[in-house]
């Protein structure tokens, strides 16, 4: 076979499986605390009250935070990051998920995976 047909069909093998490689993802959900109402008394109406009034909020959805971590190494470096959701949801987190995007991937396989950044989305309960 002839180099000119050769290192086109190697590059697009080379760019299939990088960018197919970079498809990690990792998610948390993180049930609500119970309203102030159904603390003392669970059976009360007030209860029963602030659980609709809650679910009806639901539906509605969150606000949605994106944060980029920064990884060297291969994702070595550094080896924790922690992220305070009490920053960005003030009555805390109702899903965290962390994930290499299109963008992310293409920077990791262009740095041969010095450089590998990561996408968090935090989504916050109403």
């Amino acid at each position: 076979m002839r180099a000119d047909k050769i290192l086109p069909i190697l590059a697009i093998t080379f760019l299939s499986l990088g960018f197919g490689e970079s498809c990690r993802h990792a998610m948390v959900r993180y049930p609500q605390s119970p309203p102030e109402a159904c603390r003392i008394y669970p059976t009360s109406r007030e209860c029963k009250r602030a659980l609709d009034l809650r679910s009806a909020q639901a539906e509605q959805g969150g606000e949605v935070h994106k944060v980029q971590h920064t990884y060297y190494f291969f994702g070595l470096y550094p080896g924790n990051l922690v992220l305070d959701t009490s920053k960005y949801c003030a009555d805390g987190p109702k899903s965290v998920h962390q994930y290499t995007s299109f963008w992310n991937g293409f920077w990791e396989q262009i740095t041969l995976a010095i450089y590998s950044p990561q996408t968090v989305e935090i989504e916050c309960y109403k």
